[in-house]
């Protein structure tokens, strides 16, 4: 039972804490963002609803890598990194992609299927990040 709870220990430390934190505010911003470029492109220029989601989150995740390199893991940039978080984009875009279409083909309003899709990868887009794309 003790590395159990030894594990449980270091999954809710402070330092994760301020982790959680800081990745919650990058998020509610982005996805705020997100939200915004979605409506106008969609309600106010009359854009394809797939194709304004694309737009907005492809340009959200352009930012992304700035902002959780300085600021959320306080970390240098490398090429390595870099690669690392390409590749992270490629797969959450797609995944992102497929979760939205999907809500949209069960007929599901475009922003409630934007904040589904947030739902569903937001876990897994900061696990990525701490393990795979930002770990020196």
């Amino acid at each position: 039972m003790k590395p159990f709870e030894d594990s449980l220990k270091k999954i809710f430390s402070s330092e994760n804490k301020k982790l959680f934190s800081r990745y919650l505010l990058i998020s509610v911003l982005g996805y705020s963002l997100i939200f915004l470029g979605i409506f106008i492109l969609i309600d106010f220029l009359k854009m394809n609803k797939p194709i304004a989601f694309s737009i907005v989150y492809g340009i959200s995740y352009i930012f992304l890598y700035v902002v959780q390199l300085k600021y959320l893991f306080k970390t240098s940039h490398h090429p390595k990194k870099l690669i690392r978080f390409i590749s992270f984009i490629l797969f959450f875009y797609f995944m992102a992609n497929i979760i939205y279409n999907i809500g949209l083909r069960l007929n599901i309003n475009y922003l409630l299927s934007t904040a589904l899709t947030i739902v569903i990868l937001m876990p897994f887009r900061l696990i990525a990040s701490k393990w795979f794309v930002f770990k020196n």
